[in-house]
């Protein structure tokens, strides 16, 4: 399964930082939040979210809504460290970061999913 076309030198942070102003919704181990705004990026490890800060690379998904859906993907499949049962067993690859994986999430508003790769098993093709 090649997916070089899908890699790009680009970090979580730079990434976040092209989203700020969006909404976002912040998923981890324990966090029950509503989506909020992504209102600043640092440089180094924070984002900030409706006045709290957040380590990305902490957090099992960041999704981000109002993202058009993009022009090209591939067909794949994300097994991720935490439970998601078959969530994620059908998705549209965007984005291959140096630290991260960009998908077009499923459903009727348009929206991408982050997953830090500290998060992600595996990748194998549908």
């Amino acid at each position: 399964m090649l997916l070089t076309k899908f890699k790009r030198n680009i970090t979580l942070q730079e990434r976040l930082a092209k989203f700020t102003g969006h909404l976002v919704e912040i998923n981890g181990a324990g966090l029950g939040l509503e989506p909020g705004r992504l209102q600043h990026v640092y440089k180094s490890s924070f984002i900030r979210v409706q006045g709290e800060l957040f380590v990305p690379l902490s957090l099992q998904t960041i999704r981000v809504f109002d993202v058009k859906p993009p022009a090209v993907f591939r067909r794949v499949g994300i097994r991720t460290v935490f439970q998601s049962g078959k969530a994620f067993s059908n998705m549209k690859l965007v984005l291959i970061g140096s630290d991260f994986i960009e998908v077009q999430a499923k459903g009727k508003s348009p929206s991408r999913i982050l997953f830090p790769l500290n998060q992600v098993e595996g990748i194998f093709p549908v």
